[in-house]
Protein backbone atom coordinates (compact mmCIF):
# COMPACT_ATOMS: atom_id res chain seq x y z
CA UNK A 1 0.00 0.00 0.00
CA UNK A 2 1.81 3.52 -0.96
CA UNK A 3 2.10 5.33 2.34
CA UNK A 4 2.43 9.31 2.20
CA UNK A 5 5.70 9.37 1.06
CA UNK A 6 5.44 7.16 -2.02
CA UNK A 7 2.22 9.29 -2.98
CA UNK A 8 4.18 12.77 -2.91
CA UNK A 9 7.03 10.72 -5.04
CA UNK A 10 4.29 9.22 -7.51
CA UNK A 11 2.64 12.54 -7.77
CA UNK A 12 5.67 14.26 -8.27
CA UNK A 13 6.67 11.73 -11.24
CA UNK A 14 3.19 11.47 -12.88
CA UNK A 15 2.24 15.00 -12.86
CA UNK A 16 4.93 16.08 -16.05
CA UNK A 17 4.03 12.89 -17.76
CA UNK A 18 0.32 12.96 -17.45
CA UNK A 19 -0.63 16.71 -17.26
CA UNK A 20 -2.61 18.25 -20.01
CA UNK A 21 -2.47 14.65 -22.07
CA UNK A 22 -5.72 13.51 -23.34
CA UNK A 23 -7.06 10.39 -22.71
CA UNK A 24 -7.07 8.24 -26.45
CA UNK A 25 -8.20 4.79 -25.62
CA UNK A 26 -9.06 3.16 -22.59
CA UNK A 27 -9.51 -1.04 -21.76
CA UNK A 28 -10.87 -2.37 -18.84
CA UNK A 29 -10.04 -6.16 -17.96
CA UNK A 30 -11.35 -5.59 -14.56
CA UNK A 31 -14.39 -3.64 -13.79
CA UNK A 32 -14.23 -4.91 -10.13
CA UNK A 33 -12.12 -1.86 -9.18
CA UNK A 34 -14.68 0.59 -10.86
CA UNK A 35 -16.80 2.48 -9.18
CA UNK A 36 -19.03 4.90 -11.54
CA UNK A 37 -20.68 7.84 -9.81
CA UNK A 38 -21.82 9.09 -13.32
CA UNK A 39 -23.89 7.22 -16.39
CA UNK A 40 -22.02 5.30 -19.09
CA UNK A 41 -19.03 3.24 -19.19
CA UNK A 42 -15.58 4.12 -17.99
CA UNK A 43 -14.14 3.51 -20.86
CA UNK A 44 -16.46 5.75 -23.03
CA UNK A 45 -16.93 8.34 -20.18
CA UNK A 46 -13.19 8.83 -19.72
CA UNK A 47 -12.30 8.44 -23.87
CA UNK A 48 -11.46 12.33 -25.07
CA UNK A 49 -10.63 13.94 -22.02
CA UNK A 50 -7.77 15.64 -21.25
CA UNK A 51 -5.83 15.50 -17.68
CA UNK A 52 -5.92 18.84 -16.69
CA UNK A 53 -4.20 18.57 -13.06
CA UNK A 54 -2.71 15.93 -10.64
CA UNK A 55 -2.97 16.06 -6.80
CA UNK A 56 -3.08 14.37 -3.74
CA UNK A 57 -5.61 14.18 -1.26
CA UNK A 58 -4.68 12.12 2.13
CA UNK A 59 -4.60 8.83 0.50
CA UNK A 60 -5.75 9.77 -2.61
CA UNK A 61 -4.57 10.62 -6.20
CA UNK A 62 -7.45 13.06 -7.91
CA UNK A 63 -7.15 13.26 -11.82
CA UNK A 64 -8.70 16.75 -12.78
CA UNK A 65 -10.39 15.65 -16.23
CA UNK A 66 -13.14 18.63 -16.25
CA UNK A 67 -15.92 18.45 -16.28
CA UNK A 68 -15.61 14.86 -13.71
CA UNK A 69 -12.71 13.66 -11.82
CA UNK A 70 -11.16 10.19 -11.64
CA UNK A 71 -10.13 9.78 -7.69
CA UNK A 72 -7.85 6.54 -6.88
CA UNK A 73 -7.50 4.98 -3.81
CA UNK A 74 -4.93 1.85 -3.66
CA UNK A 75 -5.76 0.20 -1.00
CA UNK A 76 -3.88 -2.67 0.08
CA UNK A 77 -2.27 -3.80 -3.85
CA UNK A 78 -2.86 -1.55 -6.02
CA UNK A 79 -0.48 0.41 -7.83
CA UNK A 80 0.34 2.48 -11.29
CA UNK A 81 2.83 1.69 -14.20
CA UNK A 82 3.74 4.41 -16.82
CA UNK A 83 5.26 3.22 -19.80
CA UNK A 84 6.15 5.43 -22.91
CA UNK A 85 7.56 4.79 -26.26
CA UNK A 86 10.76 4.99 -27.22
CA UNK A 87 11.47 7.99 -29.62
CA UNK A 88 12.40 6.25 -32.58
CA UNK A 89 12.24 2.89 -31.13
CA UNK A 90 8.69 0.00 -30.15
CA UNK A 91 10.16 -0.65 -27.02
CA UNK A 92 8.93 0.56 -23.52
CA UNK A 93 10.71 2.97 -20.88
CA UNK A 94 9.17 3.19 -17.44
CA UNK A 95 9.19 6.16 -15.58
CA UNK A 96 11.83 5.63 -12.26
CA UNK A 97 15.67 4.95 -11.66
CA UNK A 98 16.89 1.39 -10.46
CA UNK A 99 13.88 -0.33 -9.59
CA UNK A 100 12.10 -0.08 -12.35
CA UNK A 101 14.60 -1.82 -14.08
CA UNK A 102 14.66 -4.72 -11.18
CA UNK A 103 11.03 -4.31 -11.49
CA UNK A 104 10.62 -4.32 -14.65
CA UNK A 105 13.54 -4.15 -17.35
CA UNK A 106 12.83 -4.56 -20.77
CA UNK A 107 8.81 -4.31 -20.81
CA UNK A 108 7.58 -4.60 -24.47
CA UNK A 109 4.87 -1.99 -25.37
CA UNK A 110 2.08 -3.83 -25.43
CA UNK A 111 -0.04 -1.23 -26.56
CA UNK A 112 -3.51 -2.12 -24.46
CA UNK A 113 -3.01 -5.39 -24.67
CA UNK A 114 -2.96 -6.86 -21.21
CA UNK A 115 0.63 -7.70 -19.38
CA UNK A 116 -0.62 -9.75 -16.39
CA UNK A 117 -3.95 -11.21 -14.11
CA UNK A 118 -2.62 -8.44 -12.34
CA UNK A 119 -3.63 -5.76 -14.87
CA UNK A 120 -6.98 -4.00 -14.64
CA UNK A 121 -6.57 -0.99 -16.91
CA UNK A 122 -5.15 1.07 -19.15
CA UNK A 123 -5.06 4.30 -20.37
CA UNK A 124 -3.38 5.39 -23.74
CA UNK A 125 -2.40 9.02 -23.40
CA UNK A 126 -0.97 11.78 -25.91
CA UNK A 127 2.67 11.08 -27.13
CA UNK A 128 2.50 7.35 -26.83
CA UNK A 129 1.91 7.40 -22.85
CA UNK A 130 0.18 4.40 -20.95
CA UNK A 131 -0.84 4.38 -17.65
CA UNK A 132 -1.34 1.23 -16.31
CA UNK A 133 -3.16 0.15 -13.20
CA UNK A 134 -2.47 -3.40 -11.66
CA UNK A 135 -4.03 -4.80 -8.17
CA UNK A 136 -3.44 -8.28 -7.43
CA UNK A 137 -6.61 -8.39 -4.79
CA UNK A 138 -8.57 -5.88 -6.98
CA UNK A 139 -9.04 -3.91 -3.35
CA UNK A 140 -8.41 -0.70 -4.88
CA UNK A 141 -11.19 1.86 -5.68
CA UNK A 142 -11.54 4.24 -8.65
CA UNK A 143 -13.65 6.72 -8.36
CA UNK A 144 -15.25 8.59 -11.70
CA UNK A 145 -17.16 11.51 -11.05
CA UNK A 146 -18.39 14.91 -11.50
CA UNK A 147 -16.06 17.14 -10.37
CA UNK A 148 -16.65 18.03 -6.68
CA UNK A 149 -19.09 15.31 -6.09
CA UNK A 150 -16.85 13.77 -3.28
CA UNK A 151 -19.50 13.02 -1.14
CA UNK A 152 -19.85 9.37 -2.36
CA UNK A 153 -16.69 8.25 -1.99
CA UNK A 154 -15.90 7.23 1.59
CA UNK A 155 -13.68 8.59 3.65
CA UNK A 156 -12.96 11.78 0.80
CA UNK A 157 -14.76 14.00 3.08
CA UNK A 158 -13.92 13.20 6.69
CA UNK A 159 -9.76 13.65 5.80
CA UNK A 160 -8.39 15.41 8.87
CA UNK A 161 -5.27 18.12 8.50
CA UNK A 162 -3.13 17.21 5.79
CA UNK A 163 0.88 16.35 7.69
CA UNK A 164 2.39 18.40 4.92
CA UNK A 165 0.07 21.47 4.81
CA UNK A 166 1.64 24.29 6.99
CA UNK A 167 -1.83 24.32 9.51
CA UNK A 168 -0.57 20.93 10.78
CA UNK A 169 1.14 22.57 13.60
CA UNK A 170 1.69 21.68 17.08
CA UNK A 171 -1.12 23.80 18.93
CA UNK A 172 -3.36 21.95 16.74
CA UNK A 173 -1.56 18.65 17.08
CA UNK A 174 -2.00 18.77 20.81
CA UNK A 175 -5.81 19.65 20.46
CA UNK A 176 -6.30 16.40 18.51
CA UNK A 177 -4.53 14.22 20.58
CA UNK A 178 -6.09 16.08 24.09
CA UNK A 179 -9.04 14.04 26.02
CA UNK A 180 -8.46 10.89 23.35
CA UNK A 181 -8.50 7.47 25.31
CA UNK A 182 -7.35 5.63 22.23
CA UNK A 183 -4.15 3.83 22.05
CA UNK A 184 -1.23 6.43 20.50
CA UNK A 185 -0.82 4.17 17.35
CA UNK A 186 -5.14 3.95 16.56
CA UNK A 187 -4.77 7.88 16.97
CA UNK A 188 -1.90 8.00 14.57
CA UNK A 189 -3.56 5.71 11.83
CA UNK A 190 -7.29 7.97 12.43
CA UNK A 191 -7.02 9.64 9.19
CA UNK A 192 -10.19 12.08 10.47
CA UNK A 193 -7.38 13.15 12.21
CA UNK A 194 -4.10 13.19 10.60
CA UNK A 195 -4.39 12.72 7.16
CA UNK A 196 -2.76 10.12 5.80
CA UNK A 197 -0.07 7.95 7.93
CA UNK A 198 -0.18 4.03 7.44
CA UNK A 199 1.42 1.21 8.94
CA UNK A 200 5.09 1.51 8.21
CA UNK A 201 5.47 5.24 9.63
CA UNK A 202 3.26 4.80 12.01
CA UNK A 203 5.70 2.27 13.61
CA UNK A 204 9.12 4.64 12.39
CA UNK A 205 6.96 7.70 14.57
CA UNK A 206 6.35 5.67 17.18
CA UNK A 207 9.96 4.65 17.33
CA UNK A 208 11.58 7.82 16.97
CA UNK A 209 9.54 9.25 19.60
CA UNK A 210 10.25 6.17 22.23
CA UNK A 211 6.66 5.74 22.75
CA UNK A 212 5.23 1.97 23.19
CA UNK A 213 2.60 1.29 20.68
CA UNK A 214 -0.07 0.22 23.29
CA UNK A 215 0.26 3.64 25.19
CA UNK A 216 -3.15 5.29 25.68
CA UNK A 217 -3.19 9.19 24.26
CA UNK A 218 -4.18 10.40 27.72
CA UNK A 219 -1.12 8.76 29.48
CA UNK A 220 1.29 10.82 27.39
CA UNK A 221 2.67 13.45 29.27
CA UNK A 222 3.09 17.12 27.43
CA UNK A 223 6.42 16.47 26.57
CA UNK A 224 5.69 13.22 24.92
CA UNK A 225 2.73 14.77 22.92
CA UNK A 226 5.20 17.36 21.73
CA UNK A 227 8.09 14.54 20.90
CA UNK A 228 5.22 12.90 18.90
CA UNK A 229 4.21 15.65 16.73
CA UNK A 230 7.87 16.40 16.17
CA UNK A 231 8.33 12.56 15.28
CA UNK A 232 5.24 13.06 12.67
CA UNK A 233 6.73 15.95 11.06
CA UNK A 234 10.84 14.33 10.79
CA UNK A 235 10.00 10.99 10.20
CA UNK A 236 7.77 12.03 6.93
CA UNK A 237 10.01 14.21 5.56
CA UNK A 238 12.83 11.81 6.13
CA UNK A 239 10.85 9.24 4.33
CA UNK A 240 9.71 11.91 1.21
CA UNK A 241 13.58 12.35 1.01
CA UNK A 242 14.30 8.26 1.52
CA UNK A 243 12.19 7.60 -1.28
CA UNK A 244 12.89 10.36 -3.68
CA UNK A 245 16.77 9.17 -3.19
CA UNK A 246 16.09 5.75 -4.24
CA UNK A 247 14.34 6.91 -7.17
CA UNK A 248 12.90 3.57 -8.45
CA UNK A 249 9.44 3.17 -10.45
CA UNK A 250 6.37 4.76 -9.79
CA UNK A 251 5.26 0.88 -9.35
CA UNK A 252 7.83 -0.01 -6.56
CA UNK A 253 7.72 0.41 -2.55
CA UNK A 254 10.58 1.74 -1.18
CA UNK A 255 10.73 0.04 2.30
CA UNK A 256 14.12 -0.39 2.97
CA UNK A 257 15.29 2.20 5.01
CA UNK A 258 12.67 1.64 7.28
CA UNK A 259 14.10 0.84 10.92
CA UNK A 260 11.59 -1.12 12.84
CA UNK A 261 8.99 -2.07 10.43
CA UNK A 262 8.72 -5.45 8.86
CA UNK A 263 12.20 -6.08 11.29
CA UNK A 264 10.88 -8.31 13.90
CA UNK A 265 14.11 -10.07 15.34
CA UNK A 266 16.58 -7.97 14.42
CA UNK A 267 18.56 -5.98 16.81
CA UNK A 268 17.09 -2.74 17.27
CA UNK A 269 19.25 0.58 15.59
CA UNK A 270 19.95 2.44 18.58
CA UNK A 271 20.66 -0.25 21.34
CA UNK A 272 20.65 -4.02 19.92
CA UNK A 273 17.66 -5.10 21.31
CA UNK A 274 15.68 -7.32 19.43
CA UNK A 275 12.94 -5.72 17.35
CA UNK A 276 9.31 -7.17 18.63
CA UNK A 277 5.80 -7.72 17.20
CA UNK A 278 2.23 -6.86 18.89
CA UNK A 279 -1.18 -6.69 17.47
CA UNK A 280 -2.93 -2.99 17.81
CA UNK A 281 -6.61 -3.00 16.61
CA UNK A 282 -5.85 -5.86 14.29
CA UNK A 283 -2.87 -4.50 12.64
CA UNK A 284 1.03 -6.22 13.23
CA UNK A 285 3.19 -3.14 15.21
CA UNK A 286 6.69 -3.36 15.06
CA UNK A 287 8.79 -2.03 18.05
CA UNK A 288 11.94 -1.82 20.33
CA UNK A 289 10.91 -2.47 23.90
CA UNK A 290 13.85 -1.04 25.34
CA UNK A 291 13.84 2.54 23.38
CA UNK A 292 9.86 2.28 23.83
CA UNK A 293 8.65 0.79 26.97
CA UNK A 294 5.03 -0.20 27.57
CA UNK A 295 3.49 1.83 31.00
CA UNK A 296 1.59 -0.82 31.96
CA UNK A 297 3.11 -4.13 33.44
CA UNK A 298 3.04 -7.04 31.04
CA UNK A 299 2.97 -10.71 32.01
CA UNK A 300 6.21 -11.29 29.29
CA UNK A 301 8.98 -9.22 29.74
CA UNK A 302 9.98 -8.54 26.45
CA UNK A 303 12.70 -6.10 27.04
CA UNK A 304 14.27 -9.09 28.81
CA UNK A 305 14.16 -11.66 25.93
CA UNK A 306 16.69 -12.07 23.21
Amino acid sequence: MPELPDLVYIEKKLRPAVLNREIRRVAVWEPIVLRMGVPGSFSDILRGKTIRDLKRHGPFLVFQLPPLEMIVHFMLAGFFRLDEKRAGGTGAKQTGGTGAKQNGAHRKNQSLKRGSREHCFSLELGSGRHLLYFDSRRMGKIYVIQAGATAIIPGYDSQGVDLLFPEFNLELFRERVRGRRHQVRVFLMDQSALSAIGNAYADEILFAAGIHPKTRCDQLRLEQVDRLYQSVVSVLRWGIQKVEEADEGIDAKVRDHLKVRNRRGDPCPVCGTTIRRTGVLGYDSFFCPKCQPELRSRLVPWDKLS
